[in-house]
């Protein structure tokens, strides 16, 4: 992949090129494997998830820490109910939808009617976004105090935070195929590019941009 090209044409100064491309290549070895191990956890072990789990279980990792990999990104505002949660006081509250509420079973848009707690909606939820812990421990060191740059031209996004980088862009694939490219590190999920913060982790995890490497089929990216 042509890191440069995507770096010119979203206007990134040519003094920082270097440094994006050594991050870039890193982020690449990180990511090997990751979209398959993603995947078949998500195909293979969501109902074996939604199982193990209690009704007061926030996530994976509250009943089988030896099973982390599964789980998704250990944030307070993520759980196995779901990242669609009360934010009273500007950040997310844990505990979210333990009784069944009109509100909790509104809050649910990954399996409508259910509610978020119930094991057809964790299923559902593990099937979308298991393996995201494994994304986050191999991802890079986020800083709510350092800012994000962000660089846009010709259809490319191009963000920097805190010694990491993220390019989202659309390519075509050999020249024919139009591909979606999101590669590097998700800064975006953690943090807006006005520095508001996203994530929220838990007790014993740090703020990472989880490591992303996903070339698919698509238009825009």
């Amino acid at each position: 992949m042509n890191f440069v090209k995507h770096l010119t044409t979203a206007g990134v100064p040519a003094h920082l090129h270097a440094e994006a491309v050594a991050c870039l290549e890193e982020a690449r070895e990180r990511a090997s494997g990751l979209n398959w191990a993603k995947w078949k956890v998500r195909l293979f072990k969501a109902g074996q998830i939604s199982r193990l789990l209690a009704w007061g279980d926030e996530r994976l990792i509250d009943v089988r820490p030896d099973l982390a990999d599964w789980d998704i990104a250990p944030m307070v505002n993520i759980t196995a109910h779901g990242d669609n949660v009360p934010w009273p006081d500007g950040r997310p509250a844990p505990g979210a939808w333990l009784d069944d509420t009109p509100e909790a079973r509104a809050a649910n848009y990954w399996c409508k009617g259910e509610h978020p707690r119930s094991q057809k909606s964790r299923k559902a939820w593990y099937r979308r976004n298991a393996g995201e812990y494994r994304a986050w421990r191999l991802g890079a060191p986020a800083d709510p105090t350092q800012p994000v740059q962000v660089w846009r031209g010709g259809g490319v996004t191009v963000r920097r935070h805190n010694g990491a980088w993220m390019v989202l862009a659309a390519d075509r694939w050999l020249g024919l195929v139009p591909v979606r490219v999101r590669i590097g590190y998700e800064i975006d999920n953690v943090l807006r590019d006005d520095g508001i913060r996203l994530w929220f982790p838990i007790q014993g995890h740090d703020l990472r941009a989880p490591v992303t490497w996903s070339v698919l089929p698509g238009g825009r990216a």
